[in-house]
């Protein structure tokens, strides 16, 4: 016998063994949440977790073609990256079943595990179901909706998730501003008070808003080991929800805009926003979007419905001479998804800056009741009022909450149970100051705090019984276990009064 050629053949059948007991042989995978309070944990596990937020089907769509499908999520990107691994969608109808696979673009940013993704296609006419095959072959029916060909305006306001809200005095100003000018609101929430919610429902009621719940993540049957995404993702998934509000209205409306509660824009070249994005874009019309930098503002804010008045609210209002950065106008037909500020997927150079008006961003409210703690924090110098804003709009807005609040009988019952005073507000500027700003904007702690996610998901948050709240919910569902990706998503979202006040 040959030992040489015995010694060979051991360490053949040795790496055949081994190849076919990584292929056949199930890993343990685990089943477990894995905990990272400093959200440091590079590891990448053996299967990404997504949690689907939504799937919207387009019979016609001016950029994505015909049967369109669009898929917005987050998703595990430092495990696996989906736009390096294309998703398998089957689509059925009572006649044909087409497979496709799709292309895929991610908006947020690198430090974050979690990041929003939106997965594209084109599918079977009218499909009755859509599923997503997994490379191990595990099939998993999702639920979609058919995206919005009508809107109530031809300008969509898209404003990021509120939690814990209580700033009735910003929503009454900017549902107004916006309506005034031509625009309608689609507002998401996750937690509010319940006599702020009542309100904010006769709005919807007359037309002004539309009202989404904005829900927690959870992976309620992971079948696999996981990260948590609420703490893992970028301020709170707010890149996703405002890339659903984009997929929501794509073929719907001629302008988006992307805008926190506190963002105002008060048109200069015309009188409706349809007109003053219209005039823009006429100067640059290969721009991707609109890129209105924001001017921090302080401000007098009413206790009371009563003692609320636009005139002196405006009249009140001084300008920071700095500049921060800024939030997007689009046409939905060039953007497929979005970031905070603006889509990751387009150049800089393609933005179109507008140099004036800029947002007038009302985050420093001086309060008629309580303290202005947030002040202490962050400081701010603030002169005269250095943005445009003509007479008789201010005039017609004042005309117009006044009109709306004598009309409503639940507005003029619930006013008397608005808080008079900020509560949750200090709590999560503090909270957010620690978490980010406070290094942000200090060389001195950058090199700490590089690399950090921007996230503040485990802020402490106070329930008060005198101030119920209203919050999102939903029955949460979990697929099969799939390779690379496994999927979550929610069913039956409602409102529940039993949660409280929380993120």
């Amino acid at each position: 016998m040959n030992p040489s050629f015995s010694l060979k053949t051991i360490f053949k059948l040795l790496a055949i063994f081994v190849i076919v007991y990584v292929v056949f042989y199930p890993e343990p995978d685990g089943n477990s949440e894995i905990i990272d309070t400093k959200r440091t944990n590079m590891d990448r596990l053996r299967i990404s977790h997504s949690f689907i937020n939504n799937v919207y089907y387009y019979k016609n769509s001016k950029s994505l073609g015909k049967n369109a499908v669009a898929i917005v999520m987050v998703t595990d990107q430092w495990s696996h990256n989906m736009t390096e691994i294309p998703l398998t969608i089957i689509g059925k109808n009572e006649t044909s079943k087409v497979k496709s696979t799709t292309r895929s673009q991610m908006d947020g940013v690198t430090t974050c595990r979690y990041i929003t993704t939106v997965a594209l296609t084109n599918t079977v006419e009218n499909p009755e179901s859509l599923e997503i095959q997994s490379r191990n072959g595990e099939i998993m029916s999702i639920p979609f909706k058919h995206a919005k060909t009508t809107a109530p305006s031809k300008v969509m306001i898209c404003i990021s998730p509120q939690f814990a809200a209580e700033q009735w005095q910003l929503f009454i100003m900017h549902v107004h501003i916006s309506r005034h000018f031509g625009a309608h609101m689609h507002i998401y929430i996750t937690s509010i008070i319940e006599s702020y919610f009542k309100i904010m429902l006769e709005y919807e009621k007359a037309g002004y808003v539309t009202i989404q719940q904005w829900i927690r993540m959870k992976f309620i049957d992971p079948k696999s080991d996981y990260f948590d995404p609420n703490p893992h993702v970028e301020w709170r998934n707010q890149a996703g929800a405002q890339t659903d509000c984009l997929l929501q209205y794509k073929e719907a409306v001629d302008y988006i805009a992307f805008f926190d509660i506190d963002d105002l824009l008060f048109p200069k070249y015309a009188t409706s926003y349809w007109e003053e994005f219209n005039y823009m874009y006429s100067l640059r019309p290969a721009s991707s979007s609109l890129y209105y930098k924001r001017r921090e503002h302080e401000f007098l804010k009413p206790s009371t419905l009563d003692k609320f008045n636009f005139i002196e609210i405006v009249g009140s209002l001084r300008s920071s001479p700095s500049l921060k950065s800024g939030k997007v106008v689009i046409q939905p037909e060039k953007y497929n998804s979005t970031w905070i500020h603006f889509s990751q997927n387009h150049s800089k150079r393609s933005r179109f800056e507008i140099r004036s008006p800029h947002l007038v961003h009302v985050q420093r409210p001086k309060q008629q009741n309580g303290n202005d703690t947030i002040k202490d924090l962050w400081k701010m110098t603030f002169d005269q009022l250095n943005e445009t804003i003509r007479e008789m709009d201010v005039l017609a807005l004042q005309l117009d909450f006044l009109m709306r609040k004598n009309d409503s009988e639940v507005i003029q019952e619930m006013q008397h149970r608005l808080p008079d005073s900020d509560f949750y507000l200090p709590i999560v500027f503090k909270c957010y100051y620690d978490r980010f700003y406070s290094w942000a904007f200090d060389a001195k702690q950058q090199s700490d705090n590089f690399g950090t996610c921007p996230n503040a998901d485990e802020c402490y948050l106070p329930q008060r019984q005198e101030y119920p709240c209203i919050h999102s919910d939903a029955n949460y569902k979990s697929g099969p276990k799939m390779k690379p990706f496994s999927f979550h998503y929610a069913t039956d979202i409602t409102w529940s009064d039993q949660i409280g006040c929380y993120q």
